[in-house]
């Protein structure tokens, strides 16, 4: 299956252009979005299986996203620099799954991408057996 990768990443287009050239040359279909408002108006344009969201945003990445968990329902894996303690428990709580520590491998990055994708497929094939539409927590 090629799933659909969306990254959101509106000032650094190098980063950008990077993460979209390893996912694809991995096989990938990747999608990228003028802005994270952009997924938040039309959220089935883009249906992707996972979000990747840099930290190049108008706003904190933290709230954008906040804002695309309560929208989408798949993984979303957040790049950006060092984070303290404190920001390392706001992406907890805003729903980040990952977070990726900049700078990164290209190939830490797609394993990371698998992984979720791994955990998001069973995730689901699990729920559509018994008939739910979320996870239990």
């Amino acid at each position: 299956m090629k799933y659909n990768i969306l990254v959101i990443e509106e000032s650094n287009h190098a980063l950008k252009d990077r993460i979209t050239s390893a996912l694809t040359e991995e096989g990938f279909k990747v999608a990228t979005a003028a802005s994270y408002q952009e997924v938040l108006s039309a959220p089935d344009k883009f249906k992707p299986q996972l979000i990747i969201l840099g930290e190049g945003l108008p706003i904190d990445s933290f709230e954008a996203c906040s804002q695309l968990r309560q929208a989408v329902d798949v993984p979303i894996l957040m790049v950006g620099a060092v984070p303290n303690d404190q920001a390392w428990s706001r992406v907890v709580e805003v729903g980040a799954d990952f977070y990726l520590v900049k700078p990164f491998g290209y190939l830490e990055l797609v394993a990371r991408v698998r992984a979720l994708l791994r955990r998001y497929e069973w995730t689901n094939r699990k729920n559509d057996k018994e008939g739910t539409d979320h996870p239990s927590v």
